[in-house]
């Protein structure tokens, strides 16, 4: 099985500030292409976990 490639973007929810859902570090890793969460629009929901980006990484993905 192939493993999808991931490309970092600026979470939507801290503008790169630093929040609790990036971890503090104002990028978050998404499925390539780059993709805004169709649901809410970027504007953070429970299917994109608040950054605004769909095809988020998973925290204990490898």
């Amino acid at each position: 099985m192939e493993k999808p490639e991931y490309e970092e973007v600026v979470c939507h929810h801290c503008d790169g500030a630093g929040c609790m859902y990036c971890d503090r570090k104002g990028k978050v890793l998404v499925r390539k292409p780059a993709q805004i969460c169709c649901t809410c629009d970027g504007t953070g929901c429970i299917y994109c976990g608040y950054t605004g980006w769909a095809g988020l990484k998973g925290k204990y993905e490898e």
